[in-house]
């Protein structure tokens, strides 16, 4: 999870491929911000209009990871301030990344500090 200063194309390719390895398949929306991904991969879109799915392609764990950080920020922290954000993304970019580890989750961060 990472902030971006715009939702321009442009701005995404530029943030994907600084953070993507080789890519084989990328799946998105029909968001024009994602019109230049194809450049960095197989794009495949899931056309909400139409359906959420189609077959394989949809953007499920996309929203999935996005969903506790909403929701915390709603139920936990109920304000963050510009300053702070990029550390609360990385708060639960870590617990979404780790969220099957539950047991060792105490040890995982205390092996980052």
């Amino acid at each position: 999870m990472q902030i971006v200063h715009s939702l321009k194309a442009h701005e995404i390719q530029r943030v994907c491929q600084a953070n993507f390895g080789e890519v084989r398949r990328i799946y998105t929306d029909a968001s024009w911000s994602f019109n230049r991904l194809w450049r960095l991969g197989t794009q495949f879109q899931a056309v909400h209009a139409h359906d959420y799915t189609h077959g394989d392609v949809h953007t499920n764990r996309g929203e999935n990871a996005w969903s506790p950080f909403k929701r915390g920020l709603v139920g936990m922290y109920h304000h963050v301030s510009a300053k702070l954000l990029q550390d609360y993304l990385d708060e639960f970019a870590f617990r979404y990344s780790h969220r099957r580890e539950k047991g060792r989750m105490m040890d995982l961060v205390l092996a980052g500090c």
